[in-house]
This record gives structure tokens, sequence and C-alpha cells, in this order.
């Protein structure tokens, strides 16, 4: 048997649950409207009229007090490299060094929040990665199963945008015969209703009962080369049951007209049958558009496609010509 203590620090990475709860706590603790309040906790005397920043080893120790983490010294690299984390997302600002070089800088939160990034979390998409990504939509991305006219089982994507609205392509909801039985999340629910925009590839599917939603969610256009990720429900060959799948890429081309005259984006992110219909989500954590039918000169072309998505702007005036009572939760930065 060895005698060779055990190791002190904690060095496996956080969980996803754990590692969202402490970027939101470190948010909280280095904005100076706390500062009064953290004082308190961590027994530090006020000076009047002054304002000093906390740093990394101010938020181990209180994460210690508050029990929010208990015996977090042992996790002072991990911590460290969340708040680096944070800071390199523009979330929190460096001014200067710390009282302690292991635990890391001192910082302020001058983060301003939109009204719709107040609903939620999804800011924190460009520290804490795709897991955020995952992790936020998934439950608002459901497969949606049915027949196609030729009696073969077949599926595509679509994401909810209201408690009872789910949006996807039009080629989807009208290329076969929709199972009245869906299912979404933990939940399922029966098709209440089905409207298809007549010449742009929206549609959107009414529920006969509340899904679940996600606070926060804001749509916004694409830009270029920017890194996006889509989510669906693409066959798996030899897969007993359907399995959320994500790709990663990045805008081609943010808008290409079509000789139909409507206008997609383009992006690297593969998308196979059965994706159409899934968002398109920026690494900052808004939808972008959602996937429709990819672009090649003929079906038995070898090459590889252009994957093509419907931006937000032309998902927008299509909802509105659809007249579902409905509208996307727009990002406007207000």
């Amino acid at each position: 048997m060895s005698d060779r203590k055990s190791r002190y620090a904690k060095l496996a990475p956080l969980n996803f649950r754990e590692s969202l709860d402490l970027a939101l706590s470190a948010i909280k603790f280095f904005q100076p409207l706390s500062y009064r309040e953290n004082c308190k906790v961590l027994g530090i005397t006020l000076e009047k009229g002054r304002i000093e920043p906390f740093d990394g080893y101010d938020f181990i120790r209180y994460l210690e007090i508050t029990e929010k983490l208990p015996g977090a010294d042992r996790y002072i690299y991990l911590i460290r490299k969340l708040l680096s984390d944070l800071e390199r997302a523009q979330l929190l600002t460096f001014y200067g060094l710390g009282k302690n070089p292991t635990s890391g800088p001192a910082y302020y939160c001058m983060r301003e929040f939109t009204n719709i990034e107040k609903k939620g979390f999804l800011w924190l998409a460009p520290a804490l990665g795709p897991e955020l990504v995952l992790f936020a939509y998934s439950d608002i991305t459901v497969q949606i199963t049915g027949v196609t006219p030729a009696g073969d089982v077949h599926a595509g994507t679509g994401i909810i945008i209201s408690p009872t609205h789910i949006l996807t392509c039009a080629h989807v909801a009208n290329g076969m015969k929709i199972d009245h039985c869906q299912r979404a999340s933990n939940t399922t629910y029966n098709v209440a209703g089905i409207i298809s925009h007549e010449s742009k590839d929206v549609a959107i599917i009414r529920s006969d009962n509340e899904l679940p939603i996600l606070p926060g969610m804001g749509f916004r256009d694409p830009l270029i080369s920017e890194g996006v990720y889509t989510l669906g429900y693409p066959r798996i060959p030899l897969s007993t049951e359907p399995s959320l799948v994500m790709q990663r890429g990045e805008v081609t081309n943010p808008e290409v007209t079509m000789f139909s005259g409507d206008k997609v984006f383009l992006y690297s992110a593969v998308a196979r049958p059965g994706n159409s219909g899934g968002p398109i989500i920026s690494e900052s954590g808004h939808v972008v558009g959602i996937v429709t039918e990819s672009l090649e000169e003929n079906t038995t072309q070898s090459g590889m496609p252009f994957h093509a998505g419907i931006k937000t702007a032309e998902l927008t005036s299509a909802v509105a010509e659809l007249d579902a009572n409905i509208e996307l939760p727009i990002e406007t930065y207000e």
C-alpha cells in the first residue's frame, strides 16, 4: 500500500451545473453594486466613498463562508480558470493583481445586459462554450415525426418558440403526414394545427398543451465567420432511438439570394437528413436561423453540398405573414 498523501487540490473538471452556478455567483460577486453586501460577508471594513475590486482569493472565501461551494480552496485552479474564461468573454474586467498569485487577479463586473439577456443565462455562452448551448437548447429542440406518402417513417426537427408553438421548415411539415402525438423533452403533446408558408420554407406547429420554453432566448441575423452550432435529430444508422446531435462550424456567407427571391445564409457545420428545421445557434448563444435544405445542382451529385439556413430576418417576416399570432424574440440590444 502506498503511503503517498492524497492530492489536496481538486483537478477533475467541474460538471456543467457546477460551472454554471459558479459563473453566476462570480458575476454577482464582482459587481460594484454587491460590494457592501460582500464586505459584510467577508468581514471587511468599508471605507466611505471607496469601492475596492475583489480578487479570486476573496471570491473563494465568499464561496466557503456562504457554503455555496464547501472546501472552495481545493478548487482554486478550476475557479481561476473559470474567472479567466469570464474575463476572456469580457464579462469580467481585469483590475490588477490579486493578493494571492495562485487564486488570480482582481476584477470588476461592468457588463450591462440587454432586456432579453436579463431573462436567462445565455449571455454566459461565450465563456462556458458549447456545453451551455447544448444544456440550454436541448429541451426546446424537438424531433418531429411522421410518415411520407410512400409509407416510410420520416422525421425532421423544430425549435419551441412559445409555450404552444414550434418553428420548423415547410418541407418538414409538408413532406409527411405528421404524427398527431409528438414528444418534446420529457413531455408529450398533440398537434393542434400546422401552418406552412406558401413560398418560404417556414412552418409553425401548434401544440394543444404547454411546452417548455427557454428564458432569455434571442434571435438575430448571422455574422460572417462567426462560430455556429446546429442542433437536430438526423437519422443515425443502427441507432435504436432518436438522439440530439450537435455540429460545429462557422458562417461562410451571411446572405445569398436565391432565384426564388428568398435569402439564405451558408455555414460549414454538417447538416444531415433530419436536421431540417433545427436551430442554428451562434457562439454568443443567439439563434441566427434554422436549417433548410442543402444546396445542390442535382440530387445525384457526389460533391459536397452547401449547407444553408434561413436567417432570422426571413423567419421574422415569414412568421408575421403566417398570421399565427406570435412573434420571435428578436435581440435588439436594448
